[in-house]
């Protein structure tokens, strides 16, 4: 274990970094199953309007500056370091009072739009979390650059326990609603801030601060068209949720955002691999360089697909035992928008934006982003028209998430005339795809007999155990290696891999 903390290489950075996501997401999920269970459809849905809200105003009000601070420590010294965090500090303090006001002081506004008028108290309530959460965003940033990232999975796990006893255990023996759960939430977001706070400033600890040759004008040239980029995300991103909000209540939404969410592992992966890209592409300033930044990112791919596409499939197949599990019967109808995101994460689950940041292509990010913002809320806006249904404002959703994919890698492929998914990648891609969903079909229609006549957890465990089995098992056949993804964390175990694995 030892090996494995000491072991600075790239991957195990991001292994770091996605144990620790991991964690967070399945610890979520432990809440959320809990208060699907305590909660009315109505309070719950309040309570999720509110996560969606602040999911989709942090990308405003963080400014692209948790990705700047990433890209320019790793060019400074200690000093400079400490120096630049400190101002970092300052600038998420601001902005987390900026954005908890906004909250507090248009909670009746912002009920009104999503027709919820439940949800202006509870936003009051809530207004405090943005102020205490904020200052944290610098943490990854900095045990990134110093090759730490198993601090940072510490504490997500740390602080996503906080939430699930600050949130679950009053609604569980005081009393069950979602202003509980609230007030629950605001005192375990003040607990996360103290240990933040003790973590972000224990590496530069007995070092002085010391103003660097970094500009403001180059932290703002770098931040702006992230902060452009990360508005046109939020757009992209709250259409949907905009919509069954506003026009189907808050059950419905309730349904919808039990379902509808982007599938964690693919998110933590995908994550991890891009803030491990990010420090690599920025010093990428050769040709050669570039092209030993691609090589790696193509190594990533291929171990992504491995471990995500096999596992994506399964929860295809078994998505309604996977919601039933988790939320209850009641939620059995939100399996359907479980399994209509799955289809995206097949496709979004490669980060682009490295490459456009070492093209200096940050404007051509946001723009396509804005294109796809506006393509969202037209389409949905004329689904509603034509069809008033939820499962169709999600199925237009995933088509333009798809869509805004595939016209990135076009661009870099035209901007770099070569492209990171070469053919040999794309057939290797096709094969663990269909070797996935051939096995999973298999299991799926082997299981049916019994699926009904235990748990959803028993058949979910007999059904993922025979999926592996056979997966690896028949993995010679479609010439797959499944396991290798785990040698690299063997060897760290074992302290035989003593080199540098990008």
């Amino acid at each position: 274990m030892i090996q494995l903390l000491k072991d600075k290489s790239n991957i195990m950075q991001a292994f770091w970094l996605g144990f620790g996501r991991l964690s967070s997401f399945a610890l979520a999920f432990v809440s959320a199953a809990i208060l699907s269970r305590f909660l009315s459809k109505e309070d719950y849905g309040t309570y999720k309007q509110i996560m969606y809200l602040y999911a989709s105003f942090s990308l405003i009000f963080m400014a692209g500056l948790p990705e700047t601070l990433t890209y320019f420590l790793p060019k400074l010294k200690k000093e400079e370091q400490k120096y630049l965090v400190l101002q970092f500090e300052i600038i998420f303090i601001f902005l987390g009072l900026l954005f908890s006001s906004c909250l507090y002081f248009g909670s009746s506004t912002i009920a009104e739009i999503l027709n919820n008028p439940t949800l202006a108290d509870a936003l009051k309530i809530y207004a405090p979390v943005p102020l205490l959460l904020m200052p944290t965003f610098t943490m990854e940033s900095i045990y990134m650059n110093e090759h730490k990232s198993h601090y940072q999975a510490i504490y997500l796990i740390f602080s996503r326990f906080m939430v699930l006893c600050g949130i679950t255990l009053p609604v569980i023996f005081y009393q069950a609603s979602c202003q509980v759960a609230l007030h629950g939430l605001v005192f375990s977001s003040a607990c996360m801030l103290i240990v933040a706070l003790f973590l972000i400033a224990k590496p530069y600890k007995g070092y002085h601060c010391q103003r660097s040759h970094l500009n403001i004008r180059d932290v703002i040239g770098y931040s702006i068209p992230l902060l452009s980029a990360d508005f046109a995300l939020m757009l992209f991103n709250s259409a949907d949720q905009f919509f069954i909000s506003r026009y189907f209540g808050e059950a419905v939404f309730a349904e919808y955002s039990n379902g509808f969410i982007q599938f964690p592992l693919a998110t933590m992966v995908s994550g991890s691999v891009l803030t491990v890209l990010i420090p690599m592409f920025s010093q990428a300033n050769t040709t050669k360089k570039l092209n030993e930044a691609i090589r790696s990112w193509q190594n990533a791919i291929r171990k992504t697909c491995l471990l995500l596409y096999p596992i994506l499939v399964f929860c295809f197949f078994f998505a309604t035992e996977i919601v039933t599990f988790i939320y209850g019967k009641n939620y059995t109808c939100s399996a359907i928008y479980f399994q209509i995101i799955l289809i995206s994460n097949l496709f979004n689950i490669y980060p682009f934006l490295p490459l456009l940041l070492a093209l200096k292509k940050l404007k051509v990010y946001s723009s396509f982003y804005f294109l796809s913002a506006l393509s969202i809320w037209v389409t949905e806006a004329i689904g509603i028209r034509l069809f008033s249904s939820p499962i169709a404002i999600a199925c237009i959703s995933i088509t333009n998430t798809i869509l805004l994919v595939v016209v990135f890698y076009l661009y870099i492929k035209r901007e770099l005339q070569t492209t990171v998914f070469t053919s040999r990648i794309l057939l290797f891609l096709s094969k663990v795809l269909f070797h996935s969903l051939l096995t999973a079909s298999l299991i799926y229609w082997s299981t049916s007999a019994f699926q009904e006549s235990y748990p959803p957890l028993i058949t979910l465990l007999m059904a993922f155990l025979l999926f592996y089995l056979v997966l690896v098992a028949s993995s010679r056949l479609f010439g797959l290696n499944y396991m290798s993804i785990l040698v690299h964390l063997f060897n760290s175990f074992t302290n035989k891999n003593h080199g540098r694995s990008n």
